[in-house]
């Protein structure tokens, strides 16, 4: 009997003895979600990702080493790059040249900026613009060729495009913001091409509608949402539909919906996703099967991305205070002093097993001690 008893406290102790060991070497990972935390910084602001043409890497700019500066990581967060720096340097608002070679971006001060191409791979830098204006939110063209950005000068903002060396410069909308009419005069987002680089897409001054308009020549552009809604931050599709969101604001509360539509007002528009608990603006994918967006949902602005599957569209609607998204993946590390719950747990069960086990050898020898005498 007492031999029974002692192959089976031994066996319970080599069982909780490799549970506990194995508990110091896992990670403390947060609880499983589809939206992934690509960055993790502290006191900084990462800001405005960006999607690479093949959806291998994304761009954002953060002011983690003191102005603001353009950084490259791949897709799931990994293999950090910086690609701009400098303190008389401000860069923000990255935008993929199409061949994935080159970024875009505006650069300056709160008076004067122009729009730059930064090469990813030397980091050199040419001047496209030189407005001695605000010039701000570069996109490229499909093909390359052109650029389009805002102009605020005077008071007024508006739509202007340009060759990629600056020349050939085109205002492209009269007005389309003015500070006399109370409007926005901050573009928020940048004009996106249509994949046949004949169309532009943008929001209004009001930032409550989509408009379309010839990418060739000034016009005036056609409104595309409905009526009585916020509608902005609009992307071509590589199947040339438009994806926009509509934003919705009460007094706790505030959220978005995502619709898909032809470029055309009297199209019928898809709901893509609806109550997302994240602010715009967002990127996606070409295939609008990913999202990125920057958020201070875990106390910092971070970048997230996640999978616009059923599940990432549940996780997206979810309170963020009540998710926590999967941060960036790190090398192990020795648990203690900060274990997890569980490696508490299996050490004080170890712990406990092993006193009684202690125990029960203390009480046996007395016996067999007793025995003997």
């Amino acid at each position: 009997m007492n031999r029974d008893l002692t192959r089976v406290l031994f066996g319970v102790r080599v069982i909780l003895l490799a549970l506990t060991l194995g508990s110091f070497t896992t990670l403390v990972t947060s609880a499983a979600s589809p939206i992934r935390q690509l960055t993790d910084t502290v006191d900084a602001s990462n800001l405005r990702p960006a999607w690479s043409p093949d959806g291998k890497r994304v761009a954002y700019q953060s002011n983690k080493d003191g102005t603001f500066h353009i950084y490259v990581m791949d897709a799931d967060g990994g293999n950090t790059k910086q690609v701009s720096s400098g303190n008389d340097v401000d860069d923000r608002h990255p935008a993929w040249s199409p061949d994935g070679n080159a970024i875009a971006v505006d650069s300056g001060d709160a008076t004067h900026r122009e729009i730059w191409i930064i090469d990813v791979n030397s980091q050199r830098r040419t001047q496209v613009t030189k407005t001695g204006q605000i010039a701000s939110f570069p996109s490229w063209s499909p093909d390359g060729k052109r650029l389009a950005f805002y102009v605020y000068a005077g008071g007024t903002m508006d739509v202007w495009t340009s060759s990629r060396d600056g020349s050939g410069s085109v205002k492209m909308t009269t007005d389309l913001a003015s500070e006399a009419n109370s409007q926005c005069t901050f573009a928020c987002h940048s004009v996106r091409w249509s994949p046949d680089n004949t169309r532009i897409a943008f929001s209004d001054g009001d930032l409550s509608r989509v408009l379309v308009m010839s990418a060739v020549q000034p016009g005036r552009p056609t409104v595309i949402t409905p009526e009585g809604e916020r509608n902005h931050f609009p992307i071509f599709l590589s199947s040339g539909q438009i994806l926009y969101i509509t934003e919705h604001l009460s007094i706790d509360k505030a959220w978005t919906d995502v619709w898909v539509q032809a470029p055309e007002s009297t199209t019928q528009r898809d709901q893509l996703a609806e109550g997302i608990l994240a602010q715009g603006p967002f990127d996606f994918s070409p295939d609008a099967s990913q999202l990125l967006f920057a958020s201070p949902r875990s106390g910092n602005f971070e970048i997230y991305a996640v999978t616009l599957d059923a599940a990432g569209k549940a996780a997206l609607a979810t309170d963020p205070n009540a998710v926590t998204a999967d941060r960036p993946a790190k090398a192990a590390q020795p648990l203690l002093p900060g274990m997890s719950t569980e490696a508490y747990v299996f050490l004080g069960v170890a712990l406990f097993a092993l006193i009684g086990e202690v125990g029960y050898r203390i009480l046996r020898r007395r016996r067999r001690m007793r025995a003997a005498g």
